[in-house]
């Protein structure tokens, strides 16, 4: 008899802040001002000067390294200005092992509520869990402080 095993589902990231400007405004610097505000001197694939997000389905999200080389981290999955967009994430990983983040933006009293979850860990082949924890604890700087700190700014 053969016993499949199937492994516990990994529990998405799931990060919101309350930025102080308009839906549009929080789409716009969360998309084409993200070099700007991503702290690449903590998180980046090799050392890197810039990154960039494709502003279309099928656009590449990136990172500029100090060597002038492009290093991949994902693709937009879906565009839906100012509403919110979904990227698959494989920073350090193949393409079969990309993750999904989602992005949405909605209006509330004083600004925006900007949430973002971190799903699909389950596709990652070696250390999903501890990945998983990683990005927790990234998230919180690259999210919720820096990308805050910069759209309150924005508003």
């Amino acid at each position: 008899m053969t016993t499949t095993v199937h492994a516990l589902p990994i529990p998405p990231i799931v990060k919101t802040v309350i930025v102080a400007c308009e839906p549009a405004a929080a789409f716009h610097v969360f998309t084409a001002e993200i070099g700007r505000w991503y702290p690449l001197d903590r998180y980046s694939i090799a050392p890197a000067i810039d990154c960039q997000l494709e502003p279309h389905v099928g656009g590449r999200l990136y990172e500029i390294g100090i060597d002038g080389q492009e290093r991949l981290w994902g693709h937009v999955l879906e565009w839906n200005p100012p509403s919110g967009l979904a990227l698959s994430w494989q920073a350090r990983v193949s393409e079969d092992e990309a993750q999904r983040v989602d992005v949405s933006f909605r209006a509330v009293q004083g600004g925006t509520e900007v949430q973002l979850v971190h799903a699909g860990w389950e596709r990652v082949k070696v250390g999903a869990r501890e990945w998983r924890d990683k990005y927790e604890g990234g998230w919180v700087e690259v999210f919720e402080r820096c990308f805050k700190g910069f759209a309150d700014k924005a508003g």
